[in-house]
């Protein structure tokens, strides 16, 4: 067998191999098209197991990057950013992700020049990217949903997590046949602060010295106010995103939508969270402060950005101990005694 030969089936090999975990992935969903004159078309994928059955709905809100809902890593693997376990919370739930714009609901990711892993930026994804897309997709497939599924409209859940956790408040303002948020792993004030945070605490750590973090600071505020002079470019970047993905996410904080609801609220933060626990704590102060008592804000104090927990024993060997089933049994007994 020649090179060229051999390429050529390990290419078709790689292929089926590929393909199959697609499908493998999809054929536990059904996906349903909403084409809008503004928005474009909006994906969604309802878990088909008791697809037929009265059931509450949870729509569920993924966290940032470009990436498809599911994807195949270089290695063979393939992978998720999605924290609910779709599975067996569809047997009492109809679960309902979204694709973001533009975007497949399973697709391989690439290894980049620089070694990097990532997924090619699709036609039409950043002039589409946005809080208000996003929000009002939502919107948009849950009045679809109680048109085409069998839903118990006494529990609808919009339950975010990271960036879609920012999105979640948005999307109950807009649709008020949601009776409940869930808001996980996300910050409460401007998601630009976030980079100033991480500057000071940097500085606090000694891992630069606080000359060096405010030459930092004072280069994200010159980018900061070139993205507010500019709002509404899709074509400027700014730290691989458009000035339009920016600024739709902070022209106003999520703060400021919860504070609006009135609706049960399911804040959940992790101490290890570095990128949102300092200004996800501001949010409950600022709930006593209004005299507002529909917020839960529960911190599991040593889990990370996806509810993982690291401890290192003596000799320095370190366990990872995963939360997220715990903290998704926190969440659906929080909604049962929220009703």
């Amino acid at each position: 067998m020649n090179k060229t030969t051999y390429f050529f089936l390990l290419v078709l090999l790689l292929s089926k191999i590929t393909h199959a975990q697609h499908e493998n992935i999809t054929k536990n969903w059904k996906t349903i098209s909403i084409n809008d004159s503004i928005l474009g078309e909006v994906n969604y994928h309802v878990y088909k197991n008791n697809i037929n059955k009265k059931k509450p709905l949870i729509i569920y809100l993924q966290g940032s990057t470009n990436y498809p809902l599911y994807y195949v890593k270089p290695n063979g693997r393939y992978s998720s950013g999605i924290t609910l376990n779709a599975g067996s919370m569809s047997n009492d739930y109809h679960v309902v992700l979204i694709s973001k714009p533009n975007t497949p609901f399973v697709d391989s990711l690439e290894i980049a020049p620089s070694g990097r892993i990532q997924y090619p930026w699709r036609e039409g994804y950043s002039e589409k990217y946005s809080l208000d897309w996003r929000a009002n997709s939502a919107d948009k497939v849950i009045n679809d949903a109680l048109k085409k599924l069998k839903v118990d409209t006494s529990t609808i859940i919009v339950w975010g997590h990271s960036e879609g956790s920012q999105v979640a408040p948005a999307v109950a303002l807009k649709n008020k046949n949601v009776t409940h948020v869930i808001s996980m792993m996300g910050n409460s004030l401007n998601h630009l602060y976030d980079f100033i945070l991480n500057e000071r605490v940097s500085a606090l750590k000694d891992e630069k010295s606080n000359e060096e973090a405010q030459r930092n600071i004072d280069s994200l505020y010159v980018e900061f106010e070139k993205i507010y002079k500019d709002p509404k470019s899709k074509t400027k970047e700014w730290f691989g995103e458009s000035y339009y993905k920016w600024s739709s996410f902070t022209l106003n904080s999520p703060i400021d939508n919860m504070l609006k609801l009135d609706i049960p609220i399911l804040y959940v933060a992790g101490g290890e969270d570095h990128h949102s626990i300092l200004n996800m704590d501001y949010a409950k102060l600022e709930f006593l402060r209004k005299g507002k008592n529909n917020l839960t804000y529960k911190v599991y104090p040593n889990c990370d950005h996806f509810f993982i927990e690291t401890k290192t024993d003596e000799s320095g060997k370190k366990e990872w101990i995963d939360h997220l089933n715990e903290v998704n049994g926190f969440a659906l007994k929080w909604v049962t005694e929220n009703k």
